[in-house]
């Protein structure tokens, strides 16, 4: 609505916020003209100059306040519109203001409301001015019906024969002719509106009865169909029998006299309501509280029949009534609440007052052809009613129903105060959401719905308040989800968000509680277990019922993802009295447990020995780089092809002067958490320079050197640049660098930036620990590598685990057809070396040929030339059998039988020896007893087949578990089983036949035995 010009009175002693308040009225097209005063004088001469049609007050001024300039303008101008603007508004200031006059208030940080409260302010200002019009009307009416009494319409009526003279002008005044209206009691009576009727029927008998004056207001039926209303008096005549005969009077139309008085009454009723709620929109902080008190309100004090609140269910697509009051709560129920348009027997005024967002009236439900349940209405006296949505952010949201026992009851000026009203219930209830929704992040986390660190700490004081240390204990549990951050990096960070709202309910449902499980941290999580006996009870319930859940494959967007969940325990009160120390201690306890690879561990006060051990070695460290405590020892790599030193790894060691060598993995960590690691990384290869530069000095051949790179150190820029530096010194390249798995995965580009740079000065990259970290086969391609280094713990059990040697079987023809080397790091034994080497292992490293030594025996092992004898090929091939029993004398007559055909014979006595036999030596054929101390040789026998299933593996026993050498056969763990007591002859062509067999496998290249 565009206003020409609005006249304001602004009391403030700030421009700026004028000039603000002059912008947003202007951008709401209320064109203000505003007239700016700061003190009482001023604003009275204001005033008195002109009165304005607005005053707009800030709440404090220097020397005079906003309440001031209320009383002011209550005094000089008690009906122009007061809106209070301030900073912040108390509880107390707010009534008061309110009580003592105020229109509105605004808060500054909410300016957007000005505009709207500036013209409901106006609007109700034009009302209340109408109302005081109407009543000013209203007394007109009745002087002027004083005037008519004495020569008002006349009527009579024969009591006796019942015939009646009707005014002329009475029939006209309602639309009719003299004809249309019998002049009888019943024809005048039959006009009247049914409860009026009853009424002036009562009337009537009281006065002929009991001569009770007759006065009586009453409607009638229109022509047209609406109701006038008349005022009525008369007097009977009695007879000497004191029996009334006649009775005869005035009739006074007073239509507009009573519906001004009915419009006053809709009006204070509605302005009643609209207060009420208002003031319950100040005070009350509960949703429910407001939706119930409103409804109280509306039937109490507005007199409606009935009303109920109801919210939208987005999920069933349907409203919800949650509150209501009056009479019909049993109506609610049946009423078609759907909001589907499709769905005919459910969508109905509701939820078409919800779609379309506007107010639908109803205002005789007899009449309406859309009222389903109208029988229903009727009966309940709901002659007509409001559906008025409730919308938030221009989206309804629900709607504010209102029944009343009137028909036509909603005007139009009653109908946008209850637009008002169901705009400031919308209001309260956005307001009240967000307040909602701050205190609910305020103390859970807003991803899993948990509580948050600040709630769980809150609950652990009040457990450990209300629980003397003579009851049960207590354990706090502090989670960590293992290399989260993978997952996050890989897969994106909204596959974490899912997988940690799955860990956050398995870990839900295992508590049985969702008030003692929180989360406190990006991947971690506190959990409180009351009432537990011991702290072995704790680890039952980790291992039996945490853990299981936890292990299963958690199905994210159609993967199957694994995760390991480690804990850390601390016991109240054994470990801790109050919250906080108790969360350290149990956040202490759980560290521990990822660096063991534990998968729980409870707190213990050697931890805090531990923590400050580290801190001591922390400083230290600071120490030693300057004071040249470091010092490098090598480790040799061989080549498998011909035995010699292809190689050697440089390995850090801290001559600490207090406590001696100590080994890198007590302060690599440490160097790598400070951020020291790339200054002592620098240290290393600058070493490894100088050492190799006087190898060469000595006349020695050294070979290359590598040295394990840390992730801090290939983040730097200028790492690349600064290896060349370094190497500019040498006329060849003598440098290696290895990386481990998680260095890529971390940062590819510029990790593949930095490699790229540094091989083309020469630098060859090995990834190190290869099999252990996060690997991905799509950056291992995309990576400038040369070698992968299969780790450790693979390589010490190649021998007798297939599982092992099926990995590190995978990693070789892995890495040879990405055309990379293979190197095999902690190899100790010859079998190791020997069952790597036919396995086509490049090279190894390990304690069999070195272990790590200083730079001067370095110096030396060069100087001699050592090397490892690598067996040759022989020119024709050796038929080789491998005979495994633990009774020596089986043994030793085996022996005797199978020498004869000229086989190569190894005896082992244990299925373990043998294990490690085969690892040293290329057997054809395996002749294994059955019953044996360590293992069976079915089991014995199986093994071989994973590891070496182009053997020909036969049973030889004299007690026959005929179900499981059964099961053997099937499995393709055995070619054949024979029984003690043997035939020399037919023992030896059964070998024979087994070697034939072995040999036409080979040489015809058919499938394998235990692939059939």
């Amino acid at each position: 609505m565009q206003i020409a010009s609005l006249n304001i009175v602004a009391v403030s002693d700030n421009p700026s916020d004028v000039e603000l308040v002059a912008q947003l009225l202007q951008r709401a097209a209320l064109n203000p003209e505003i007239r700016v005063v700061d003190s009482e004088k001023s604003l009275r001469s204001a005033l008195q100059d002109q009165l304005p049609e607005l005053i707009v007050s800030d709440f404090k001024l220097p020397q005079f306040s906003g309440l001031d300039a209320l009383l002011v303008a209550r005094d000089v101008c008690p009906d122009t519109p007061f809106i209070l603007v301030s900073e912040v508004f108390g509880e107390d200031h707010v009534i008061h203001a309110l009580k003592s006059g105020a229109t509105d208030y605004v808060l500054k940080h909410d300016l957007a409301r000005l505009a709207p409260a500036v013209r409901r302010a106006l609007g109700d200002a034009q009302s209340a001015l109408e109302q005081r019009r109407t009543l000013e009307a209203l007394r007109h009416s009745e002087l002027r019906f004083r005037l008519a009494a004495s020569t008002g319409d006349v009527w009579d009526w024969d009591i006796e024969t019942g015939l009646a003279q009707i005014s002329p002008q009475w029939k006209m005044r309602l639309g009719y002719s003299e004809e249309d209206v019998e002049n009888t009691a019943e024809g005048w009576l039959a006009l009247l509106e049914p409860a009026d009727r009853v009424r002036v029927l009562a009337a009537f008998s009281a006065h002929i009865r009991n001569h009770v004056p007759y006065d009586v207001e009453y409607r009638a039926l229109a022509k047209d169909g609406s109701y006038r209303w008349s005022h009525a008096k008369g007097q009977a005549v009695w007879n000497a029998h004191g029996r009334a005969t006649y009775m005869a009077g005035s009739v006074v139309d007073i239509t507009e006299r009573k519906n001004a008085e009915i419009k006053v009454q809709r009006l204070n009723r509605v302005y009643a309501v609209l207060s009420g709620i208002n003031s319950l929109i100040v005070r009350t902080q509960n949703r429910e509280e407001l939706f119930q008190e409103a409804c109280n309100i509306a039937v109490h004090a507005g007199g409606f029949k009935l009303a109920w609140i109801g919210l939208v269910d987005n999920d069933s697509q349907r409203v919800a009534a949650v509150a209501w009051s009056g009479a019909g709560e049993d109506y609610i129920e049946h009423i078609p609440m759907g909001m589907r348009v499709e769905q005919e027997s459910e969508y109905g005024i509701v939820g078409q007052s919800i779609r379309k967002g506007f107010t639908i009236l109803v205002q005789n439900t007899a009449k309406d052809e859309r009222i389903v349940l109208k029988q229903q209405a009727l009966d309940r006296g709901f002659a007509s009613f409001a559906v008025l949505p409730l919308s938030i952010a221009q989206q309804s949201i629900g709607v504010l129903v209102l029944y009343s026992e009137e028909t036509h009851f909603f005007d139009d000026e009653e109908v946008l105060l209850l637009e008002e009203l169901a705009n400031d219930i919308a209001f309260s209830l956005d307001h009240l959401e967000k307040a909602e929704e701050l205190n609910y992040l305020a103390y859970y986390d807003a991803l899993t719905g948990l509580p948050n660190r600040s709630l769980l700490q809150d609950r652990i004081r009040q457990l450990t308040q209300n629980n003397p240390e003579s009851s049960s204990k207590m354990a706090l549990l502090w989670f960590n989800v293992d290399r989260f951050k993978n997952v996050n990096d890989t897969l994106g960070r909204h596959v974490g968000d899912v997988l940690l709202k799955l860990v956050a309910l398995r870990l839900s449902e295992v508590v049985g509680r969702t008030n003692q499980i929180a989360r406190i941290g990006a991947d971690q999580f506190g959990g409180v277990l009351t009432h537990c006996g011991s702290p072995s009870d704790v680890a039952h319930f980790l291992r039996e019922k945490v853990q299981p859940q936890i292990d299963k494959p958690f199905l994210v967007e159609g993967k199957e993802l694994y995760l390991t969940l480690r804990a850390g325990i601390a016991m109240f009160p054994e470990d801790g009295h109050d919250a906080d120390v108790l969360l350290t201690n149990a956040e202490a306890a759980c560290r521990e447990a990822s660096a063991s690879q534990g998968r729980y561990q409870f707190y213990a006060t050697s931890m805090n020995t531990r923590v400050r051990n580290q801190l001591s070695i922390e400083s230290k460290l600071h120490k030693a780089l300057k004071s040249d405590q470091f010092l490098l020892h090598y480790q040799p790599k061989v080549g498998l092809h011909d035995g010699k030193i292809t190689g050697m790894e440089a390995l850090i060691r801290w001559q600490d002067p207090e406590v001696g060598l100590i080994p890198p993995a007590q302060f690599v960590p440490i160097l790598e958490e400070t951020g020291m690691i790339g200054e002592v990384g620098q240290w290393v290869i600058e070493r490894a320079l100088a050492d190799h530069a006087q190898w060469c000095a000595l006349g020695l051949v050294p070979p290359r050197i590598a040295v394990n790179v840390s992730a801090v150190q290939m983040r730097r820029a200028d790492f690349a640049d600064a290896v060349r530096k370094k190497l500019q010194a040498f006329n060849a390249s003598i440098l290696d660098i290895e990386i481990t798995e998680s260095l890529f995965v971390e940062d590819v580009a510029s990790c593949v930036q930095c490699l790229r740079k540094m091989r083309e000065f020469g630098v060859r990259v090995a990834v190190d620990d290869f099999g252990t970290g996060y690997s991905s086969l799509a950056y291992l391609k995309k990576l400038p590598i040369d070698y992968l280094k299969v780790d450790q713990s693979f390589v010490k059990d190649v021998i007798y685990d297939p599982d092992a040697a099926a990995i590190c079987i995978a990693i070789i023809d892995l890495a040879h057809n990405l055309k990379l080397k293979v190197i095999a790091e902690g190899v100790e034994t010859e079998a190791q070396m020997n069952y790597l080497r036919r396995k086509h292992c490049d090279e190894i490293q390990g304690y069999y040929f070195s272990k790590p030594l200083s730079m001067q025996d370095m110096g030396q092992l060069l100087h001699t030339g050592a090397c490892i004898p690598v067996p040759r090929e022989p020119d024709a091939p050796v038929r080789r059998i491998l005979v495994v029993d633990d009774e020596p004398g089986i043994l030793s007559a085996l022996r005797r039988v199978l020498r004869r055909d000229g086989y190569e014979i190894l005896a082992a006595s244990s299925a373990k020896e043998g294990l490690r036999i085969l690892g040293d030596h290329d057997v054809q054929v395996i002749l294994s007893d059955q019953r044996m101390p360590e293992m069976s040789g079915t089991e014995f026998l199986s093994r071989v087949r994973d590891l070496y299933p182009e053997t020909i593996r036969i049973i030889l026993s004299g007690y026959t578990d005929l179900e499981s050498i059964a099961d053997a056969i099937n499995r393709g763990s055995i070619y054949k089983f024979l029984t003690k007591p043997w035939d020399d002859d037919l023992l030896r062509e059964n070998i024979r036949e087994a070697f034939n067999h072995h040999d036409s496998f080979r040489n015809r290249a058919i499938p394998r035995l235990d692939s059939l």
